[in-house]
Order: structure tokens, then C-alpha cells, then sequence
């Protein structure tokens, strides 16, 4: 998990092994748990169509067995509807195979037509079907259609009552003589239902469902309190950490700055008065020399101070194409071979200038630093954007660009791939972009070399 997040660039805090522990533990609980939660509201769901298609089944088989021994008797479907002996049963029919309602529970349904795919499918495969089916009174009902065999007798005594005909059957009638038994026919039971007891179980599944999963979004939401919390708690910590250690630096910086700056301006003003009065090729090439040396570590200490020191942002009001006017003037471009190339777009930004100024002169020597380790003629393209929400800096070169194994170590203080860095160069730039919220982002230039982009967003009206 570790590599991963090192693969996804996200350091510091992400990378904490408690968090990513309990990352990981609560992710696989989730899992378990929805997964469980669900297979518990299906196996609900299955237990009350399997408790509906028992029931059905169960009245469907006694009425089989009641028609046999009794007889089709128009009275008896709407007797048992009307009894409290089935208090789900909201209605029966049977249907022969020419699709006529002979018995119904509702009278006046008998001998309708009936045209129903799944009757039709009970007479074609002669197995049970079942369905729900909303009724006109709007309720929505289980329907059980069951196959079921009679006598030829039984039809033609309930034909013969449907038409008027008087067939007496007689309790003590007898025959003399033994009949055969008559042939059997197929017939479609349909047994009607109300879902209520199969409903409560599935609202009961339905509402632990809920009950699970808004747990673990509670849960969820709880664990991502808590770990902003600790990443704000991190946070501060290591801007505490970073103040601490830049307190001991600046304290050091400005001693060492005030130690080496007094020599460094008499070595400095010596070699000047030797340079100016040196007529040997050799010593005045060696003054020189000393004079650029020393010149290196004016600005080293100074980078040191600048990156030490607390930044504090004063904001002004200034048009970007003025800020474009002084900067040729100011970059350590102009003393090189090295091509600049400046452009400016937009108008008015409300920004600290002379961080701006400072983060542009370090992008540049930056630049101007890495060309000169591979040739003395290269180009360093300058753009600088102002918008409204905020101003955008594009500095680009023909340099030999940013390595892509660490890339990220750029920023850091002291790190450098040059021979002659100071390597806080780039440290400075992302210490100032920070302190006005900017965002930093590097890449590869179409010029061939290295390209850094630095948002600094428009201060918040606060």
C-alpha cells in the first residue's frame, strides 16, 4: 500500500502506515458488510416469493383434492373466499383448455374468455406459473397458476348448471350398476394471494438494508472526520517542524552573513583595485576570477537569508505589461549570449510585486544556469499572464530539462544536479509561491529543455 501511494507521488501524511491500516480495515469491513447486507435482502426476498409460492400451492392442492370428491359446485369458490380458513386468499378461478372461466370465486366472471399468456403456458408446458398481477382495484396480488386434472363428468355437470339445464345428484342416488372410470382433463387453477405477509418481509429486509448501509455511511463519514482531524493535526505539526527548523536556519544564515559578507566585500574591493590596475593578461584573468567567486557567494548568502527569513506579503495594484518594462533590466540575462524572450498579457493584478519579481529572477538564473552548463547560446522564454484569478508565470528554455527520477526533489533546499548551484534557487520559489497560495508545476518545454509554471491565485477579499 505503501508503494502504491508513493506511486500516486502522494507523500507525507498519505503515507502514514496507521492511517493506510486503518484505511484498509475499514474499506474491507464496508465491503463485507454491503456484500452480507445484500445477500441478505435478496435470500429475504426469495424467502417471501418462496413463502407466497408455498401458500398458493398448498390451497392449490386441497382444492384439487376438495374438486375430485366433490365435484365442480358453483358455490364452492366464492364459500371459500368468503371463509376465514385462507385469510390471504383473494380470489380463485378455473380455466379449461379453451380458455373459459368455468369457476370463479367472483359469479359473474364464469364462462368470460380468459386471455392470458401464463394461463396459456400452464396448458402448454403443464407446470405452475407464477406472477404478480395488479388488479383493477389498483391491488397488486400473487397469482398462482396450477395444473390441474379432472373428470370429463365433473365438466359436463357444471356445463349443464352454467346453461340452466336441471341435473339433480341426489347424496343417496346410486347405480345399479359399476361405470368406468371417466377420462381426465387439464385444467388451469389460478389461486390469488395477498402479498401482505410476503410485503412485511421484504419492508423488514428493505429497512435493515438501510439501517446497514447508512451505518456505514455514518461510519464512513465519522472515519473521514477523523482523518482530516489527524491530517490537520499532521499538518500542523510539520508547519511547526518547518518554522522550528527555519528559525535555527535564519539564525544561522544571518550569522553566517554577517561573518562572510565583511570579508567577501574586502576580497572583493581588493581584487577590483588589482583588476583595474593589473596590466598582466595572467593576474587581471585571476581578479577576475576572484571577483565572479566572490560575487557567487554575495548572492548565495543572500538566497540564504531571502529563503530563512519569514515571508511576509504586501499586496499592491499594478498592470502586467509595467512589470514587463522593468524586468529586462533586472534578470541576469542581459550581461549573456543567451536569447530572452518576454511577453505579457493581461492587465491589472493585485499580488505582491516584489515576490513576483523575486520568483521570475530565480526561474531565470535558474534557466541561465542550466543552458550554461551545456553551451553558451540557448534561448529562455519568459510569459506572464494576469487574469482575474490570478497571475500565471510560463518560464521556459532550450536547456537539457528536468530529469524525470526526481523531479520532485528539485524544490527541495540544497539539491542541485549543477556544478555551480546553490541549489535554492527553485526552494525559494516554492517557499514564496506557497506563502501566496500559488501552485507550482513542472514539465518539458517545446524549446527542448525545462518548463516551470507558477500560478499565484488573486487574494481573497478578506
Amino acid at each position: 500500500m505503501r508503494r502504491f501511494f508513493q506511486k500516486l507521488k502522494i507523500k507525507g501524511f498519505w503515507q502514514n502506515k496507521y492511517l493506510i491500516s486503518i484505511i484498509v480495515l475499514l474499506t474491507l469491513f464496508s465491503i463485507i458488510a454491503t456484500i452480507s447486507a445484500v445477500s441478505s435482502y435478496r435470500i429475504s426476498i426469495k424467502g417471501a416469493r418462496h413463502l407466497l409460492e408455498t401458500r398458493a400451492t398448498d390451497i392449490a392442492v386441497n382444492l384439487g383434492f376438495s374438486l375430485e370428491r366433490l365435484g365442480l359446485n358453483l358455490d364452492l369458490f366464492p364459500d371459500l373466499v368468503a371463509s376465514d380458513r385462507w385469510e390471504c386468499l383473494a380470489f380463485l378461478a378455473l380455466i379449461d383448455k379453451d380458455m373459459t372461466c368455468i369457476l370463479h370465486s367472483n359469479q359473474k366472471l364464469i364462462g368470460r374468455k380468459m386471455k392470458d399468456p401464463s394461463i396459456q403456458k400452464v396448458f402448454s408446458l403443464e407446470r405452475i406459473v407464477t406472477h404478480f398481477e395488479k388488479l383493477a382495484t389498483g391491488e397488486k396480488v400473487f397469482i398462482l397458476d396450477f395444473p390441474l386434472k379432472l373428470h370429463i363428468d365433473y365438466v359436463n355437470r357444471i356445463k349443464s348448471q352454467q346453461t340452466g339445464i336441471a341435473m339433480t345428484f341426489s347424496k343417496k342416488h346410486t347405480h345399479d350398476t359399476i361405470e368406468p372410470r371417466p377420462a381426465l382433463k387439464i385444467f388451469c387453477l389460478r389461486v390469488a394471494l395477498h402479498p401482505w405477509p410476503a410485503f412485511s418481509i421484504e419492508r423488514k429486509a428493505k429497512f435493515q438494508l438501510v439501517m446497514i448501509l447508512s451505518s456505514l455511511v455514518l461510519l464512513w463519514l465519522l472515519a473521514i472526520f477523523f482523518i482530516r482531524a489527524w491530517k490537520k493535526n499532521y499538518m500542523l505539526e510539520q508547519s511547526l517542524a518547518q518554522k522550528e527548523r527555519m528559525a535555527a536556519l535564519g539564525q544561522m544564515a544571518a550569522v553566517l552573513a554577517h561573518e562572510i559578507r565583511n570579508p567577501l566585500s574586502t576580497i572583493k574591493g581588493f581584487a577590483q583595485i588589482y583588476l583595474e590596475d593589473a596590466s598582466d593578461p595572467t593576474v587581471k584573468e585571476d581578479m577576475e576570477l576572484i571577483v565572479e567567486q566572490v560575487a557567487r557567494l554575495e548572492r548565495l548568502t543572500s538566497n540564504l537569508l531571502i529563503y530563512a527569513k519569514p515571508t511576509e506579503i504586501f499586496l499592491e495594484n499594478f498592470e502586467v505589461k509595467e512589470l514587463c518594462k522593468e524586468l529586462p533590466k533586472i534578470l541576469p540575462v542581459h550581461k549573456e549570449k543567451i536569447k530572452l524572450v518576454l511577453e505579457c498579457n493581461g492587465k491589472n493584478v493585485v499580488t505582491d510585486k516584489l515576490k513576483i519579481i523575486q520568483i521570475i529572477v530565480n526561474l531565470v538564473q535558474n534557466s541561465l544556469e542550466a543552458i550554461k552548463t551545456e553551451s553558451d547560446n540557448g534561448i529562455i522564454q519568459v510569459t506572464i499572464n494576469g487574469t482575474e484569478d490570478g497571475i500565471k508565470i510560463y518560464v521556459e528554455d532550450s536547456g537539457p530539462g528536468f530529469p524525470k527520477e526526481n523531479r520532485e526533489d528539485f524544490f527541495q533546499p540544497f539539491f542541485t544536479t549543477k556544478t555551480k548551484g546553490t541549489g535554492l534557487g527553485l526552494a525559494i520559489v516554492k517557499r514564496l509561491s506557497e506563502a501566496m497560495n500559488g501552485r507550482i508545476h513542472i514539465g518539458s518545454s517545446n524549446l527542448g529543455g525545462a518548463m516551470i509554471q507558477v500560478f499565484i491565485p488573486a487574494p481573497q477579499e478578506d
